[in-house]
This record gives structure tokens, sequence and C-alpha cells, in this order.
């Protein structure tokens, strides 16, 4: 039996918590219960992005962890099986050693008009919030093809 792509995805955000932590680094993992492909003008304002949904202690530890860092690089890994996109995002503050990975999926069949947008104005934002739609954070990403495949 081969192990799913969220299993890998899991196995993939562990091993490097692990690493960044051997090194010295304090790391924040979202495991995601969800992310959304959002468009521009959906709902009440222009954001777009991939949208992650934090719960419990996860959000608890990338609030605290948010409001004491500047983030200044990310890299995005991804593996796709069929319209499933898995995507780990490694966001990092190297002045303070802290990392945060946001771990999560995306159904493709879903994010079209925000790949169009995200392409068309050269950026792409991760969001993370509550299920009850409190927003915790924003990341601008300077390259949009990091993050969605081109035929999406």
């Amino acid at each position: 039996m081969t192990e799913s792509g969220w299993a890998k995805t899991l196995a993939s955000a562990t091993e490097m918590e692990t690493e960044l932590r051997d090194d010295g680094w304090e790391v924040i993992t979202v495991r995601a219960g969800h992310v959304a492909p959002e468009p521009p003008a959906h709902g009440d304002t222009d954001r777009f992005g991939l949208v992650y949904l934090a719960q419990g202690e996860d959000a608890d530890n990338f609030t605290n962890a948010v409001e004491r860092a500047a983030f200044d690089g990310y890299e995005v890994f991804n593996r796709r099986k069929g319209e499933d996109l898995f995507v780990l995002t490694r966001l990092t503050d190297a002045e303070r050693d802290l990392a945060v990975l946001l771990v999560g999926a995306v159904n493709l069949a879903h994010a079209g008009n925000l790949a169009a947008a995200a392409r068309k104005r050269g950026v792409m934002y991760s969001h993370v919030q509550l299920l009850d739609g409190t927003h915790l954070s924003s990341f601008r990403h300077d390259d949009p093809s990091d993050f969605l495949p081109e035929d999406v």
C-alpha cells in the first residue's frame, strides 16, 4: 500500500521541523484543517490567496510566533496527486531562528480563478485564520508560480 499525499506531506513537515530544531530553530507548525483557494473579490474584500484554517494549540502557537517575528524568507514545497495539491510553506525569520510551517491540501478544481489572479498580479498570499473567520496573519509571496501548477 502506498502512502497518501497527505501522509507524505505530514511526514515531510515533521522531518523539516526536526531538522530545523536540531539546528537550533524554534518551529511552529500549522497543520491546517482546511485550505481554501480564495480568488479576489470573494466575500467582502479583494483579499486573495491560500487560506489556511488553524485550530486549537496550532493557532495559539502561531499567533504568539507572529507577534514577535519579522518573516524575511519563504520556501514552498508541494506535491500533486490528481486534483489535490499538498502544500508545505516554510516562513522564516532568520534573525530570530524562528520558522513557521504551513501545511495543507488544496483542491485544484477550485483554484483556477485564484491562479489566474495571482499570475496577473505577480504575487500570492497565504492567510491564516480561525474557523469563525478571525484573521490571524497574512504573508506576501513574490512568486505565485511556487504555489500553483501552470495547468491550473
